[in-house]
């Protein structure tokens, strides 16, 4: 039976009632810029994600206006995809040896030498748009709401990461299209819509595998999830639980945008611990849009006046040669996931390409939270 005949979105288990630390995650408010053609509500915006990044680097977003409804229903089809049985999940698996992350990803890692295995699948579906035509993955179940999907994609871009890549152009004193238009729907890129299900482990397996990372995208978005067991590290560098809050879409500033901005814009260390254990044994089912780096965009700091005031910019230093985004994202992933075991408390491998011309630590110092800043100066009347 297929989720249209059933017409059920999904039921979200009972949220936590367990008193845990929360992180103190800014909301942005996207509604207060009703018109983006018009300059009314983008300064107070602008300041409000600068104050998001320097406090934690992962924040909320309120206001998109996208239905808690088509957000269950994104995740019914999620959970009707990890239903089945592995070898029709099989169908269309990750292509890691050429970067690919389009496709199943089944938990064949082990972490570290504790003989673990990871309990995360996933399912990446690729953006919906004729450019991309060739990436489509067709699936029996998935294939009679492909227009559902799509729709969704396209909301996620307009409502959700259009507005914050424009915000994060203005902050940095860029033309407020810098980003948004080459990361545009329509544009080619790795971005994919992912259903995650996060399988439980014991609290002595959690102990051992610890769970740090990073994202490689530029933006990570995250919708509503009940089941906790995401947490965050803050500025002191101590973990705290994200709260789920109805309708509040949690952004990640990604690893992508930390190499662009120069480690001005820092991508938050962030793990996944065991559920609270009112939610212990529940799996932790997830919907997230993962915006990568468009194929064609340089990967080199941006021309920024604020990056060039802060000298993380200089033009006279500018790479003649950067990799572009689709070499960038494919090498990343190549790096990170054909490895069979999973680094456990040991530096993670720096990741490099080009024979060597680019190595990425990552390791950036934040400028001090007094740096001066201009964010009304990019914005036009």
């Amino acid at each position: 039976m297929t989720l249209r005949q059933t017409g059920r979105p999904y039921v979200r288990p009972e949220p936590t009632k367990e008193d845990l630390e929360y992180a103190p995650l800014a909301a942005l408010d996207v509604s207060k810029v009703p018109d983006w053609s018009k300059p009314e509500g983008k300064e107070e915006l602008v300041n409000d994600l600068r104050r998001a990044i320097e406090e934690v680097g992962f924040f909320y977003v309120v206001g998109h206006g996208i239905k808690d409804l088509d957000v269950r229903r994104q995740l019914a089809l999620g959970d009707a995809f990890f239903k089945q049985p592995l070898e029709k999940k099989l169908e269309h698996p990750c292509d890691f040896a050429t970067g690919r992350y389009f496709g199943y990803r089944y938990p064949k890692e082990t972490y570290g030498d504790t003989g673990i295995r990871s309990g995360i699948q996933m399912w990446n579906t690729p953006k919906d748009t004729p450019v991309l035509a060739d990436e489509y993955l067709e699936t029996d179940l998935l294939k009679p709401h492909r227009e559902e999907i799509k729709s969704f994609q396209e909301q996620v871009h307009a409502r959700i990461l259009s507005p914050v890549l424009k915000l994060f152009a203005l902050l940095l004193e860029l033309p407020e299209t810098y980003f948004s238009e080459p990361h545009a729907f329509d544009k080619a890129s790795e971005d994919h819509l992912r259903y995650m299900n996060y399988s439980p482990h014991t609290p002595e397996e959690y102990a051992q595998i610890n769970g740090q990372m990073v994202k490689v995208s530029v933006l990570t978005i995250l919708f509503p999830q009940a089941v906790s067991g995401l947490q965050v590290q803050t500025a002191p560098g101590e973990y705290k639980w994200v709260k789920y809050i109805p309708d509040h879409v949690v952004v990640n500033t990604a690893e992508v945008l930390t190499y662009l901005t120069g480690g001005y814009i820092k991508s938050t260390v962030h793990r996944v611990i065991r559920p609270p254990k009112d939610q212990a044994n529940i799996d932790r089912l997830g919907l997230l849009y993962f915006s990568r780096v468009a194929n064609d965009f340089d990967v080199a700091i941006a021309p920024s006046p604020l990056l060039q005031r802060l000298g993380i910019y200089d033009p006279a230093k500018v790479d003649p040669n950067p990799p572009k985004g689709l070499e960038w994202g494919r090498e990343r992933v190549k790096h990170t996931h054909l490895k069979q075991v999973i680094e456990v408390n040991t530096p993670v491998e720096a990741f490099k390409f080009r024979d060597g011309q680019y190595t990425v630590n990552l390791e950036y110092a934040s400028p001090a939270p007094d740096t001066i800043l201009k964010p009304s100066s990019a914005i036009a009347v």
